[in-house]
């Protein structure tokens, strides 16, 4: 019966049907249970059970029912239905065993639970396993070692990470192939998967990072430009993002700089060009127009007025305090201020030189050098102070330079020694001193070609009457640096080499007649007589390396000569060995090849000689002939008839 009070409200069943249930429900329980549960009259409704009133029939049936959706709250639920019976109850023992196994149940499912990445659930599920059974016994050592399992596993993933952040992508796989072995499935499975994939997102972006760097060092806006583009492909959610994003704004300071540098060339349209292709994601937006408004106030200042000055200071001066470029825009201002009151001493200076007098150049040199050292306009002060003392010193020293052009004008040597030592009043460093030195040159070397040409002349006539030792030694007195020197020199190595020829030419031709007598020896002997150094050298050696070539042709058929006088077979083919070695193009070697033929048939009329008496010799002499030689054949067709038995 069921009512308002939440009473059992079971309807009945079929006995059948009640039956098949009952045996279900009591799977795994003792037999007073099962005993005590078949009393009930009908299954009961469990959710509708008011439990304080509740047989223990009732209660075993719905522990069990729950503790069958394996579930830790529905385990957690059977064990408060039976363990609410008193301690000395009958099915007690029974109930114990079950509670035991859904404790275990319960410390499986929080197993499962940490496999399935959830450490916190895992270990609040453990912690609810009742503190009576042997499963919480368990429970605390389960515990430190899942927590002792995930923080190694966090530790990994954590340097892996580290890695990533450092690009050194085989130090995080190595690293991450830890993960594998740490026994949970969570962190060896989807982590390790995560990971994985990180790492293969981060090798692209690394590459990126890399190519972006290289193109960064070659430099120039185009390349500078692919970089960012590069750069701003690494994703937020990256390892390298932060990396990427400092790279970045590293650019952006590149590309500001080869704007900055446009600007020093005071090539301003180029300048805006390049600030204004710097991307937002550079972060230099505020730079940005702060440079802008920097760079049209230095073209303002490229006009050079105290107006064009003015102006540019004012257009500075629109950079407040609080821009990035505030302190740049005030040193420009300082400059620029100090450079207006640099034009006004170099104006006043200019006023001053312009009359042209020593008295007023030196003046106008005295206001222009007010202007301090590393003041801007102090290196266009020096280039008038320099102009200005020029004119001082040409004033100064031109009347040197026009008397000695004076006294040089009349040609002979102590009017160009006066010259020289007027012109030479005119010291270094002064603005005519280059202009008076070539002067000075030009009169030393007429003085010196007056006196050193007759002395040439004298030599040249020594020569033309065949005097050359005496025309040499009258040359030679010619010093060096002097303006004849030179042309002494050649004329004494042209005489040198003529003279050299008149003393070894005889040489020569001595050791050419002995050669053409086939003195060849002494010839070579003559030959060298003339030395390295001299003019016919070249020409002798060349004549004794053809010398030495057919002396030793000579010498080898004299050898062969010798060797053939001795008459026998071995003899003979020796001296033919001896001949045939004579060259090709030495003039012996048709002699050689002719008595190589000839001492060939003797060889061969040896073997015919041989052959009345004894065929095997003759044979053996007459193979002895040379192959290369005209009685060859003859001693091969001798050979064959003399094997056939035939003479």
């Amino acid at each position: 019966n069921g009512g308002a009070n939440g009473y059992i409200g079971c309807g009945f069943l079929e006995a059948g049907s009640l039956g098949i249930t009952l045996i279900i429900a009591f799977s795994g329980m003792g037999v007073l249970s099962a005993t005590a549960l078949l009393r009930l009259p009908s299954l009961p409704n469990c959710p509708g059970i008011f439990w304080p009133t509740a047989s223990a029939s009732l209660r075993i049936y719905c522990a069990q029912t729950a503790a069958e959706k394996r579930t830790v709250k529905d385990l957690l639920r059977a064990i408060s239905l039976v363990n609410a019976l008193p301690k000395d109850h009958a099915l007690r023992p029974e109930i114990d065993r079950n509670i035991e196994d859904w404790s275990q149940e319960i410390l499986e499912l929080a197993e499962e639970t940490f496999q399935a990445g959830d450490l916190q659930k895992a270990i609040e599920t453990a912690q609810k396993i009742p503190s009576n059974t042997a499963a919480h016994a368990l429970v605390e050592a389960q515990i430190a070692d899942w927590e002792a399992i995930w923080q190694k596993a966090e530790d990994i993933y954590r340097k892996a990470e580290e890695a990533l952040k450092d690009q050194n992508l085989r130090q995080a796989f190595q690293i991450a192939t830890q993960l594998l072995g740490t026994g949970n499935q969570f962190w060896e499975r989807t982590k390790y998967r995560e990971l994985n994939a990180l790492i293969v997102e981060t090798r692209l972006d690394s590459s990126k990072l890399d190519k972006a760097k290289g193109l960064s060092d070659q430099g120039g806006l185009t390349n500078l430009l692919a970089a960012i583009k590069l750069a701003e492909e690494v994703k937020e959610k990256s390892y390298l993002y932060a990396k990427a994003q400092r790279m970045i704004a590293d650019l952006g300071d590149d590309m500001l700089d080869l704007a900055e540098a446009a600007l020093d060339r005071r090539d301003y349209d180029e300048a805006l060009k390049i600030v204004r292709q710097i991307p937002e994601s550079a972060g230099l937006q505020e730079e940005s127009r702060d440079f802008s408004l920097i760079a049209e106030a230095q073209a303002q200042a490229w006009g050079g007025t105290i107006a064009d000055l003015e102006a540019a200071i004012v257009n500075a001066q629109r950079i407040k305090r609080d821009r990035p470029l505030y302190g740049k825009a005030q040193q420009l201002i300082s400059s620029w201020q100090l450079e207006i009151q640099d034009v006004t001493v170099l104006d006043r200076a200019r006023q001053l030189a312009q009359p042209g007098t020593a008295g007023d150049l030196s003046a106008a040199i005295a206001e222009a050098q007010r202007i301090p050292f590393g003041n801007p306009r102090r290196t266009e002060a020096e280039q008038e102070i320099g102009n200005w003392t020029s004119q001082i010193e040409a004033a100064e020293d031109q009347p040197y330079l026009d008397r000695a052009e004076q006294y040089a004008s009349a040609g002979d040597i102590n009017s160009l020694q006066a010259a020289i030592s007027e012109a030479n009043k005119i010291r270094p460093g002064r603005t005519l001193y280059d202009q008076a030195s070539r002067r000075v040159e030009d009169w030393t070397a007429q003085i010196q070609r007056t006196q050193d040409q007759p002395q040439l002349d004298q030599a040249k006539q020594l020569a033309s009457t065949g005097d050359l030792e005496g025309a040499i030694a009258v040359a030679g007195q010619i010093g060096a640096g002097r303006v004849l020197y030179d042309d002494a020199q050649a004329e004494i190595r042209t005489w040198s080499d003529r003279l050299e020829q008149l003393q070894d030419q005889p040489y020569l031709e001595q050791a050419r007649q002995l050669a053409r007598l086939g003195n060849f020896g002494e010839a070579i002997a003559v030959a060298e007589r003339i030395e390295p150094s001299r003019g016919l050298y070249d020409e002798a050696q060349a004549d004794i390396e053809t010398w030495r070539g057919q002396f030793q042709g000579q010498d080898q058929l004299q050898q062969a000569y010798s060797a053939a006088r001795m008459g026998t077979p071995a003899m003979l083919v020796a001296a033919i060995e001896i001949a045939s070695q004579v060259p090709a193009n030495n003039p012996a070697r048709s002699e050689a090849d002719r008595m190589i033929d000839q001492w060939s048939y003797q060889i061969l009329q040896v073997a015919q000689s041989q052959a009345s008496f004894n065929l095997t010799e003759a044979i053996a002499i007459a193979e002895r002939v040379p192959a290369n030689t005209r009685a060859y054949p003859v001693a091969q067709q001798n050979i064959q008839n003399w094997r056939q038995g035939r003479p």
